[in-house]
Formats: C-alpha cells, sequence, structure tokens
C-alpha cells in the first residue's frame, strides 16, 4: 500500500508469528524456514556466490530497462538483494498464502518466481490501464504477470547465457496464485537457490520478488566463471611481467610501450576496406552480431492484445513508404527500403544513421 499501512497479508503474517517483517524493510520472503548460509558443507564458494550476484544483478537491470515498456514507460529497476540456499521441502513454508508463483525454466535448469500479491496487482493494474489496484486478481490479470516474466525471463536467458556460456533458452511461463503446499513449483533438484530483489516502479513503493532455481544449475554457472576468473588473473599478472610493469600495478604506460588509440573506421567505409582494418579490428570480424530490420512499432494494452484474433489489423507508427531501420543488436545503425530478391524479402540500404540520431533514439526522442 502507498500510505505505509500493513496489508492484509502483512498484518496475516504477523498474527502468524512470521519473523519476515521485522528487521526495518527485511526480505520479506527471508526467515521463513529452509533457507542456509551459503559458502559450506558443499555449497557454493564465497567467490562462485559473488561471481553469480553480480551476474544476475546486471542482467535484472538490463531486464528491468526493458520491462519499462511494458509499464507505462515508468522507471523499473530491480536489484539482487540475497542470495542463498533453500531445500526444496520447505518452500511451503517460505512462500506466503495469495502470493503469485510464476514457473518457467531457463534451459534445462527450472525456476519459479514468487511476487507479494500486492506488487501482482501494482502490475496488473498498470499494464492494463486501470485506475485503481484490482480488489481479486483474475486470469486476465494473471496474464499479465505472465508477460512481464515471458520477457524478463527472455532478458534474463540471453543475458546469462553469453556470461555463463550455456543455453538458457526460456520456457512459457505459468502463473498462478499460492493457495497451499499444492502449489508449490516443481524443481529437479532436492535444493534451490533462493534469489532476493528490491523490485521498484517509478512512483510506487519498493516491493520484493524472490526467484528459485535449481541448485546444480546454479553451481555450474559459478564454477564455469570461478575458473576462468582465476585463468584471466593469471594471465594478467604474464602480461605485466613480459611488458615490464612493476609489481604494484603502478598505472601509467610501461616505459618503452607506445600507446595509441583505436580507431575505428566508419560506417560508409564500403566493404572491400575490410583489409585496410587496423589489427585490433580485424580481430572482431568473425564475431556474429543479430541484424533486425523493423518494420514498425506500437503499443497494446493486454486487453486489446488479448482481443487479437484472425484477421485484426495493428497500426503501426510508420507511414506507409517510410524507410524500415536497421538494428545491430538493438541499436540503429541504418535506414532502407523493402526489396524482393527471387522470392525473399531484402533491405536497400538509404541512410547510414548518424551518432547523433542514434543518441536521439536511444534517448527516446
Amino acid at each position: 500500500m502507498g500510505d505505509g499501512s500493513l496489508s492484509q497479508e502483512e498484518i496475516d503474517a504477523l498474527l502468524m508469528g512470521a519473523d519476515d517483517m521485522g528487521g526495518g524493510g527485511a526480505d520479506p520472503f527471508a526467515g521463513m524456514g529452509g533457507g542456509a548460509p551459503m559458502g559450506g558443507g558443499g555449497s557454493l564458494s564465497p567467490a562462485e556466490l559473488e561471481i553469480l550476484t553480480d551476474g544476475f544483478n546486471d542482467a535484472m537491470k538490463v531486464a528491468g530497462s526493458q520491462l519499462s515498456a511494458f509499464l507505462d514507460n515508468k522507471s523499473v529497476l530491480i536489484q539482487c538483494t540475497g542470495m542463498d540456499e533453500a531445500d526444496v521441502g520447505a518452500l511451503a513454508k517460505q512462500i506466503q498464502p495469495n502470493s503469485i508463483v510464476v514457473s518457467s525454466s531457463m534451459g534445462s535448469a527450472k525456476t519459479a518466481y514468487v511476487f507479494p500479491v500486492d506488487l501482482a496487482r501494482r502490475i496488473a493494474m498498470i499494464m492494463m490501464g486501470e485506475s485503481s489496484e484490482p480488489a481479486e486478481l483474475n486470469d486476465a490479470h494473471l496474464s499479465t504477470i505472465t508477460e512481464i516474466i515471458n520477457n524478463l525471463g527472455s532478458s534474463l536467458s540471453n543475458s546469462l547465457g553469453g556470461r555463463f556460456n550455456d543455453n538458457l533458452m526460456p520456457s512459457a511461463p505459468d502463473a498462478k496464485k499460492y493457495n497451499g503446499p499444492g502449489d508449490v513449483p516443481q524443481f529437479g533438484d532436492s535444493k534451490v537457490i533462493r534469489i532476493s530483489y528490491n523490485f521498484n516502479i517509478e512512483g510506487f513503493p519498493s516491493a520484493r520478488m524472490v526467484q528459485y532455481i535449481d541448485y546444480n544449475a546454479m553451481a555450474r554457472w559459478g564454477k564455469s566463471q570461478s575458473g576462468s576468473s582465476s585463468s584471466a588473473g593469471a594471465q594478467a599478472a604474464s602480461f605485466d611481467l613480459d611488458f615490464g610493469m612493476p609489481a604494484g600495478g603502478g598505472g601509467g604506460a610501461p616505459k618503452g610501450v607506445p600507446i595509441n588509440p583505436v580507431n575505428f573506421p566508419s560506417l560508409q567505409q564500403s566493404a572491400s576496406a575490410t583489409a585496410a582494418l587496423p589489427p585490433n579490428l580485424q580481430l572482431l570480424l568473425d564475431v556474429q552480431m543479430v541484424l533486425t530490420v523493423e518494420l514498425g512499432r506500437t503499443k497494446k494494452y493486454v486487453k486489446d492484445i488479448l482481443g487479437l484474433g484472425e484477421g485484426s489489423i495493428i497500426e503501426l507508427d510508420k507511414l506507409a513508404g517510410e524507410p524500415v531501420d536497421l538494428l545491430v543488436n538493438g541499436k540503429l545503425i541504418a535506414k532502407g527500403e523493402v526489396v524482393v530478391i527471387d522470392e525473399n524479402f531484402g533491405v536497400r540500404v538509404t541512410d547510414i544513421v548518424g551518432p547523433a540520431e542514434r543518441l536521439s533514439k536511444m534517448s527516446g526522442g
């Protein structure tokens, strides 16, 4: 609630003797039994835990910025506040009644997101364009939470898949209200990692969200990066010795080694110019990037999307005959016109977008 008063769920938790409301704003999902400290007895090491925390924190920041488009362009910030392990058998005591549980997967790893009912109502209100939070969450409201997790999970899988070098293709999420032990999400391991987040939507009080993930998957990701970090550190030390860097790091360039700035070629250069590229850029020539041609965009409320059917027409923000946008990894680089090559569509580049326009697009101008 926005007036600082306790919700009915929080009052019920206090009456049941749960200690999740203590600690002056501590994680309301913590202290409900089943959790175990990290770093001992076969658990993740402190280094692995730090790697995972940093990875999920960075990925959630990206996901939060992308969710802004679904939440009326309000700023969204999702921050990791804690990570520990729990037994799957204890989850029934950890998840509060009436919470919204969304089950999904990231590759072979099972995962579940738990929203407190107040946060779920808030998201449903914004996405459906309602003037107040719904008193009860119906199937249409649950579909908005599913859509949020569908996009959040895709962003999370893309970010973490590259970071941990794993195929984390997400599955379709399934949302339901938690009424008791029968609604506990299913996992592939007997233990899970529990991640707590602060979920901040511009103009609303901060709320908490919890994510559970199969323990073995998290351990595998942490160990893979822990080993690569050690190797990178050894290579960095070897580099310093080869170039005569002082033991303490020192700062500045090593004596006798000239430091030149990297000069990137203009996008307006032709493909034949690749042979003359500087060596430091030639190393990247075989890196694949995603090139997307965007015809146009629009925004719809969930209620409008649910009403779509065969023959429905969606009006986009592009005028007929207007150039289409070419994006590389989501960044606008050029404009072009649609052509047909044999039986396939193609795009003829008509304009390379300058830095000023790229910055304007990125800032929403």
